[in-house]
């Protein structure tokens, strides 16, 4: 595997906003730039924190904001929310972000599939690129997108973890696919991800979180962190028998696709 001094890495999905990364923020994406990570699609998960996703990337132009409600927090989202996350959205090019639907959590379905439709009603309306989160519901998220009554948004399916069958019916709606360090910890999602066309393809660290795939991904007692991304672009790549540049290539390629009407002109 070849690399040069202009391989650009993009990590797809994190959230860098949290609190507690505030003081080593700067640290992390040095570390980030170091490596060649270059771009980061940073997603709010509920009204609280939109305002600190945006005031990160106005001062980090790595970072691409994405806004939304996750569904963990449906039943936080204050009445109005809709027309405040508008405005924002006016005013910011930033994506719609991270919404979706899962039955493993507490927060009543019916209210999520609510706030996830007004969500992707919203891309659609303003041509945002929209970030979905998708646990043991994937018929019901099939149901939406193959029926939804208006065009499509851009949309990427992060930390993939389904059926090929399911995969397959994303792939025809043009989905974009992201996979995060599952593919490391877990070899049953390796078919899907090479299954995936390399153009509908995505990489992502979901950082800070998950553990287990951080130390396999890194090495035990390391911090989860964007530039952690490096040795899963070099293990899907080897999976894929691809050069690494190349590879890095077209990733780079396929998140300019999908973010096109937010990113930096």
């Amino acid at each position: 595997m070849t690399t040069t001094a202009t391989t650009r890495y993009l990590d797809s999905h994190c959230h860098l906003q949290k609190q507690h990364l505030g003081p080593v923020i700067d640290d992390i994406l040095e570390r980030a730039r170091s490596t060649g990570v270059a771009r980061m699609f940073c997603n709010a998960t509920r009204e609280e924190d939109w305002q600190a996703v945006v005031d990160l990337a106005a001062r980090k132009y790595e970072l691409i904001p994405f806004l939304g409600i996750h569904p963990w927090f449906a039943e936080t989202a204050m009445t109005g929310w809709e027309e405040r996350l508008q405005v924002l959205l006016k005013q910011i090019p930033a994506g719609i972000g991270e919404t979706g639907l899962d039955k493993c959590c507490r927060a009543d379905f019916g209210r999520q599939q609510q706030i996830f439709l007004l969500q992707l009603q919203m891309a659609s309306e303003l041509r945002r690129p929209l970030v979905i989160h998708c646990v043991r519901a994937w018929g019901r998220l099939l149901e939406i997108l193959e029926h939804f009554a208006g065009p499509l948004p851009r949309v990427m399916i992060h930390t993939f973890a389904g059926s090929h069958e399911t995969l397959q019916r994303l792939l025809k709606l043009g989905c974009f696919i992201s996979f995060s360090g599952k593919l490391v910890t877990n070899s049953r999602v390796h078919p899907c991800c090479l299954a995936t066309p390399l153009a509908n393809l995505l990489l992502e660290t979901d950082s800070p979180g998950r553990p287990l795939a951080r130390d396999a991904i890194n090495g035990p007692g390391t911090t989860d962190e964007p530039a952690a991304i490096v040795k899963l672009y070099e293990l899907a790549a080897t999976m894929r028998e691809m050069d690494l540049d190349k590879f890095c290539q077209e990733i780079w390629k396929n998140g300019a696709i999908f973010a096109n009407t937010i990113l930096p002109r």
